[in-house]
């Protein structure tokens, strides 16, 4: 007969077997019951982990405080609760626990990484300069590091970088995160030097480097996005639904490097109380938590959803959890929601919060293209690879149009060429379209200065908006015209 001892290690194998594969769900079942049996520090900590990869956080918190209570702190459990705290928008107690982590081992590269971004996140430039060049001097071959210091200040892209990228990195034949890097580095002294076909090789480079990473799951991504979910959003369009809701949630929309940031940060510093949500992710993270469309290798929908009120009214209450569980305050009238691919929910979106107003940034299509190429983007694999570019740029932009053609969604284009040009007429017309009170202040130039920015336009935001020159542009169209760019819409 087996022991107690063996009995715990099946149902923990069992428990991993599961989570290896994803089974976040069955993983969280066996575990729930184990813990009712026995309290080890190694069943919260597998709890909590699962509990993180469906988005719960508080019950991760929950389960990696109990892990520690047991076991004692140590750098890994520590650091793990920090991450946690700093994914759901808990900057205060994420900086205190990363903190904590460096008294206990000063060199530790992973806590003075997300120290600095999240001082760079809050707007600390000076403070988040400072940790990166900790993260160099104790790991010279970092490059992540040296390509966040030279997005803070282009000073930092040295001829001796340069010279240490090119000779160490760029050949390696592992496709890890310095090649990555080093190669996005050289893309911006390239740019710098206006050798425009020098950076563009090296951006694309860098993107396919970071694709062959991520092979399996950018495929599921696009399988979601461009078949299961509208396969999905085509059964709610024509649904009649009349949901109890007051709230008066801003969804800002648009392809990223559009300028949804911008308008976020702007429409936030008016005198109505407006919680920023930035790029929250919540319908595609209830969507995963919930399991309503289960198999995203499918090519086929399967859903479990019965597409009845009482199951809509049931994710309205996730979707509201989900944004409590990211400190995103639902019990305020106005709250927004920059989510990028929320224009693809749209049609769900627009019945479960009857009140929303939309807000779509337009950007010129060949400007936004390059725009997306420069930057990188770890949780969104289509924008690393120019054809997949393309063809959500087109999914995109046809789904706007139809949107207006129909005109059963009352949404707002806003161009940033046309805003940056005349910011002041654009806003208001804009904020009367929200029934928000406008003032000026909303347009001045440190409007950025002390908000939470989470993406890769924080730096950007937190400067004077200026005049978009497309000018610039003629000199990559001839290498994008082999991408098919006559195609894009």
């Amino acid at each position: 007969m087996a022991n107690n001892n063996e009995l715990f290690q099946a149902e923990i194998d069992d428990a991993l077997l599961k989570f290896k594969n994803a089974n976040y769900h069955d993983t969280i079942k066996i575990l729930e019951n184990l813990k009712k049996k026995l309290s080890h520090f190694i069943v919260h900590w597998y709890l909590g982990h699962s509990y993180f990869r469906i988005y719960d956080y508080s019950s991760a918190i929950d389960c990696i405080k109990k892990s520690i209570e047991l076991k004692g702190k140590d750098v890994l459990n520590l650091s793990f609760l920090a991450e946690i705290f700093l994914v759901s928008n808990n900057y205060n107690e994420a900086i205190k626990l990363f903190k904590e982590v460096l008294e206990l081992d000063k060199k530790n590269i992973n806590s003075l990484f997300n120290l600095a971004k999240a001082y760079s996140d809050l707007g600390e430039l000076k403070i988040a300069e400072n940790y990166y060049k900790q993260v160099i001097k104790n790991d010279p071959t970092n490059i992540a590091a040296e390509y966040e210091l030279i997005k803070i200040n282009n000073k930092y892209l040295t001829n001796d970088l340069l010279k240490k990228v090119e000779k160490k990195y760029t050949n390696e034949a592992s496709n890890n995160f310095n090649s990555i890097f080093s190669k996005f580095i050289i893309a911006e002294n390239s740019k710098r030097k206006k050798d425009y076909k020098l950076e563009f090789d090296n951006l694309l480079e860098a993107h396919t480097l970071y694709l062959k990473k991520k092979e399996k799951a950018a495929k599921q991504e696009f399988n979601y996005f461009t078949n299961l979910l509208p396969k999905f959003i085509s059964k709610v369009r024509n649904i009649k639904l009349n949901l109890n809701c007051n709230l008066k949630p801003i969804f800002i929309m648009g392809l990223p490097r559009s300028g949804t940031t911008l308008i976020e940060s702007i429409i936030s510093s008016c005198d109505n109380k407006i919680h920023v949500g930035g790029e929250a992710g919540t319908l595609s993270k209830v969507f995963f938590s919930n399991n309503i469309i289960p198999d995203y290798d499918s090519t086929e929908l399967s859903s479990k959803f019965n597409f009845k009120k009482s199951e809509f009214e049931l994710l309205k209450i996730s979707i509201l959890s989900q944004y409590n569980q990211q400190k995103i305050k639902t019990n305020d009238e106005y709250f927004t929601d920059k989510s990028l691919e929320n224009i693809l929910y749209i049609d769900l979106i627009s019945k479960i919060f009857p009140n929303a107003k939309f807000v779509y940034c337009k950007r010129n299509k060949y400007a936004n293209l390059i725009g997306i190429l420069r930057v990188f983007l770890p949780n969104l694999y289509w924008t690393h690879s120019i054809e997949k570019i393309i063809h959500m740029m087109n999914i995109y932009n046809n789904k706007i149009k139809d949107i207006t053609d129909e005109n059963k969604i009352n949404v707002k284009i806003v161009e940033l060429e046309n805003f940056s040009s005349n910011p002041k007429q654009i806003s208001q017309d804009l904020f009367n379209f929200l029934e928000i009170n406008w003032n000026n202040k909303v347009l001045d130039k440190s409007i950025g200065k002390k908000k939470i920015i989470q993406t890769v336009s924080n730096l950007q935001v937190r400067k004077e908006i200026s005049v978009h020159d497309l000018s610039y542009l003629e000199n990559y169209l001839p290498f994008l015209k082999k991408f098919g760019i006559e195609n894009l819409n």
